[in-house]
């Protein structure tokens, strides 16, 4: 929805986008102001109304994200600055709630990334996930064993494959009592009662 709704003026001017800026990291240098990096729209556009088309979208991205961020954001009025919030210079639009809701959304979604990384790096969840794989290195170890001594006493660890004929097609499988399991073509496992050893 376009935020412009006035009547067009008769003279073009700038932007409105173009007015919004914002400084990043200021501060005082021997009395004068500093800062590292000035963060605008990019538009340098004349227009017979409030905003050129398409702007009006410009605009609030760009008051979201300086928002979510929490840069103080600048207007310039032709030489006369006001100073506010994102979300109280967006007000003043009709997408001004779309601002205040995207910086909202913005803020939890870093939230959310914040306590994410802070539980990735929590020590007690690295100590239970060492003592985890411990535990699975010593059950194979021991299940490794178990085969060896198993294999030393003379028993059987596996039953021998065999051959069979299962309806019209031979299938290699194993026979346990009278059940014969073995592998579909399609690679599923089945067993059956009704077959004959080849």
């Amino acid at each position: 929805m376009a935020a412009n709704n006035t009547a067009a003026q008769t003279e073009p001017t700038r932007c409105e986008c173009s007015r919004y800026s914002v400084l990043v990291n200021v501060r005082e240098v021997d009395g004068d102001l500093a800062w590292d990096e000035e963060l605008t729209t990019g538009c340098a556009t004349t227009t017979k109304r409030v905003f050129a088309p398409g702007h009006d979208a410009k605009l609030k991205s760009a008051l979201i994200r300086w928002g979510a961020q929490g840069h103080e954001v600048t207007r310039d009025d032709d030489g006369v600055n006001t100073t506010a919030d994102a979300a109280t210079l967006a007000a003043k639009f009709a997408f001004g709630h779309m601002v205040a809701a995207g910086i909202t959304r913005a803020e939890g979604k870093a939230a959310a990334k914040a306590e994410r990384e802070a539980a990735k790096n929590d020590p007690a969840k690295k100590a239970a996930k060492k003592a985890l794989q411990r535990a699975k290195q010593a059950m194979t170890a021991a299940l490794d064993e178990a085969k060896t001594d198993a294999g030393e006493r003379g028993y059987k660890l596996q039953a021998d494959e065999v051959k069979a004929k299962v309806g019209r097609w031979v299938r290699v499988g194993t026979v346990e009592g009278d059940i014969f399991t073995y592998t579909d073509a399609k690679g599923a496992t089945k067993t059956t009662t009704k077959f004959q050893l080849v």
